[in-house]
């Protein structure tokens, strides 16, 4: 018997308005500070989650779809594309996939802050000293 063939991963989805298709890649939820780097500035964000070849950021003020940036992120720091923004949150596709040790530590620093209980302003104070936001 045949596999049936299926365009699933590959088809937009019915809700998706702006026919994007849909994930290659899993993605690992995690929430941690990050910043990201556009033309216009640098701004902080939250990671919400990441995988080898794009992220979802939040923030109060994102740079817009089609807009390049840089993130940066423990030992993530990749140039890539803003290519949806919505109420508060963006995606942004990396131009190279991200190797998987770097995902790994990523998500061994998540882990270690959350186990270390910090508050989400210290959090974020950290995130901006590490990644050159703080004065």
């Amino acid at each position: 018997m045949a596999a049936a063939h299926s365009d699933r991963r590959t088809a937009p989805r019915n809700d998706d308005p702006e026919l994007r298709g849909r994930r290659g890649e899993p993605r690992a939820y995690i929430l941690i500070s990050a910043s990201v780097e556009a033309l216009d500035g640098r701004n902080g964000v939250s990671l919400l989650d990441v995988s080898r070849t794009g992220a979802r950021l939040e923030a109060a003020d994102l740079p817009a779809a089609g807009k390049d940036v840089i993130l940066r992120c423990g030992p993530i720091d990749t140039l890539g594309t803003v290519v949806w923004n919505s109420r508060g949150q963006c995606g942004v596709h990396f131009d190279e996939p991200v190797g998987g040790q770097d995902l790994v530590a990523l998500r061994a620093v998540a882990v270690a802050t959350e186990q270390a209980g910090m508050t989400p302003e210290e959090l974020q104070a950290m995130a901006d000293w590490a990644n050159g936001l703080a004065r």
